[in-house]
């Protein structure tokens, strides 16, 4: 079974998420680049439901039989990067997943900027072909009392020292519903 993780991230926990589904899934690895990289770009494009357009990717998202798309969300939304590499692609695909590492944590995942909204976005956009959406929520990480604090929400980043405990146990659980007969061989 071939597996290709896709990913944007702009402060870095989105790519360590991407980096260690590859290296445990034995998938190749593939950024998305916008052509506009400012962060107020991509958060007008987001807003509006529009795409800044992405500079080529190295493999081919089609010829995988599985997709794992990671990118974060903000305000409540899914990103212009992962929205436009939806749009092009999501026809294509043969199964494809969704992952984000987020500030929002589980208790508010049904409000209105939790994580639930984007993945009923996700969907939509997919239709058939969507498998299963996760959020490994940065509030995991945190200790007891921190994941109140937006300021630390904010500055936390996933990491070696901090990819342990609960956030651990769900990347294992995650990765065992993906490919359930356990890491794909020859990949």
């Amino acid at each position: 079974m071939s597996i290709l993780v896709v990913y944007y991230s702009k402060s870095g926990s989105n790519r360590y998420l991407a980096e260690k589904l590859a290296g445990e899934l034995k998938a190749d690895l593939q950024p998305i680049h916008p052509r506009a990289n400012t962060f107020g770009v991509l958060v007008l494009c987001t807003l509006i439901k529009a795409g800044p357009g992405f500079r080529s990717l190295k493999f081919d998202p089609a010829a995988y039989d599985q997709v794992i798309l990671v990118g974060p969300i903000w305000m409540g939304q899914l990103i212009a990067p992962l929205r436009g590499f939806l749009k092009k692609y999501a026809h294509a695909v043969q199964k494809l997943h969704f992952v984000t590492c987020c500030g929002g944590g589980d208790e508010t995942r049904n409000d209105k900027f939790g994580y639930e909204h984007v993945f009923k976005t996700v969907r939509g956009l997919v239709g058939e072909p969507c498998g299963i959406c996760e959020a490994f929520p940065i509030t995991l990480v945190l200790s007891d009392g921190q994941g109140d604090s937006s300021d630390a929400v904010m500055k936390t980043r996933l990491s070696d020292s901090n990819f342990t405990g609960p956030i651990r146990e769900r990347f294992d659980t995650y990765v065992a519903r993906i490919v359930p007969e356990g890491v794909p061989e020859g990949v």
